[in-house]
This record gives C-alpha cells, structure tokens and sequence, in this order.
C-alpha cells in the first residue's frame, strides 16, 4: 500500500516529517473499509517511519489484538533490494502489508508481478504468491470506491 495524501503546506518540514492532509485523512478508513468488505485485511503490517505511513496507518484503525505492526525505518523511500529484504519479514504471517511510498511501490508490484500499475496515493494492490509466482488480483484506489 502507498500512503494516503500528504500535505505539502508546512515548507518548512522534511519530507520525512509531512503528515497527511485532509484527502489522505478521508482516504485511509475507506480503504481499511473496503479490505474488510473483501475480508483482505493483513495479519502483519510493516509501515515506513515516516509521518505521513504512520498517520496512513493510524487512521486505517486497525484492531491491535488482530494485526502485528512493525515500524520499519529502512522502508522510508526504499529502493526494491530493500523491498524485496523486508518481503523476509512476510513469511508465516499470513496476509502482509507493506506500507511504503513510491516509487517504490510501483516497483515492488513490477518486479513480484511483471505488470506495471500506478499506485496513487492510498491505494493498495492485492497481490499473493501461488507456487512462487506472485499473481495481482486487483488494485484498489480511494477514486474507485463509492460510499455513501
């Protein structure tokens, strides 16, 4: 997952430091809304240190008793060798997330997938492994959901 909306308006942060904005702050429950609806939420999260991954997270409002989160400080702007290392993290968790930013998300999709998709912010792809091959079922982004 990348993300949700950041906010630009304090020039005076690092990128690091950006929290989300308004948009990124409605984003983030609907997307958690709609991983509930299709009963693809993560047993295991590992989130960037950044402001912005852990605000994204933090508004999803996941249920502490159902999922583990690890903070992840190498996943901050990481490059897909660094992607790939944290994928080591994943096994016998069950469903992993891996909230980051891109483009290394765009990245990580590519390389596991051999498809190239855009990842806007708060959006998440769901991908699984079957005989070791890494297989998108789908891409789900805020502009695509409608609720009312």
């Amino acid at each position: 997952m990348r993300h949700a909306k950041s906010s630009h308006k304090n020039l005076n942060l690092n990128d690091h430091d950006r929290p989300l904005n308004t948009r990124g702050l409605n984003d983030a429950p609907r997307i958690h809304q709609e991983l509930s609806r299709i009963n693809f939420l993560p047993n295991l999260i590992l989130v960037s240190s950044s402001t912005r991954t852990l605000e994204t997270l933090s508004a999803m409002n996941f249920d502490s008793n159902e999922v583990e989160i690890k903070i992840m400080p190498e996943i901050y702007l990481a490059g897909i060798d660094q992607l790939l290392l944290s994928l080591e993290h994943c096994h016998d968790h069950g469903t992993t997330m891996i909230l980051g930013h891109n483009p290394g998300c765009e990245l990580l999709i590519n390389t596991l997938t051999g498809e190239w998709h855009e990842m806007p912010t708060a959006s998440v792809a769901l991908i699984y492994e079957n005989n070791g091959n890494w297989i998108l079922e789908r891409i789900i982004k805020p502009k695509d959901l409608n609720f009312s």
